[in-house]
């Protein structure tokens, strides 16, 4: 049986809710992966681990409640860390793109397993934001509740 990455130890994928899994990861080529974002897959640029947990969180309660502005989970996710309601703005500052990525899986953990391993995809430490930042950073994810 080939080795998985959880077997390998994979240390920086971090489970948020029974149906969200996050990890920071270097990508090399954004391209051969943008077909496979968007419903329950999405890759995005944000300063911090809190940051896009936050956002992932409202973005499935939003679902939830009915509130959400997107048609998928992973669209909604670039609204809330955008706080704006413009998916064009929200891709453009927090969308993938070579480098530093947060992936986010919406599913169960072989899902986001999964995806590390089709894609052959690094995974790097999570930076925390400190508090300052964190707060306005929050603050913007929230707002999209009340546009």
């Amino acid at each position: 049986m080939p080795p998985t990455m959880a077997r390998m130890g994979m240390m920086g994928m971090k489970k948020v809710t029974e149906n969200v899994y996050i990890s920071l990861v270097e990508v090399d080529d954004v391209e051969k992966l943008i077909p496979f974002l968007g419903a329950d897959v999405q890759l995005v640029r944000a300063e911090c681990y809190e940051q896009v947990a936050f956002a992932a969180v409202l973005a499935l309660r939003s679902f939830q409640r009915g509130t959400n502005h997107a048609r998928t989970p992973g669209g909604e996710l670039l609204l809330r860390l955008a706080g704006s309601l413009q998916i064009k703005e929200a891709i453009r500052k927090h969308g993938a793109a070579n480098g530093d990525n947060y992936l986010v899986v919406f599913g169960d953990e072989g899902k986001a397993l999964e995806v590390m391993e089709r894609f052959g995809l690094r995974e790097k430490p999570m930076p925390s934001c400190r508090g300052d930042v964190l707060k306005n950073l929050l603050e913007k994810a929230a707002l999209v509740e009340v546009l």
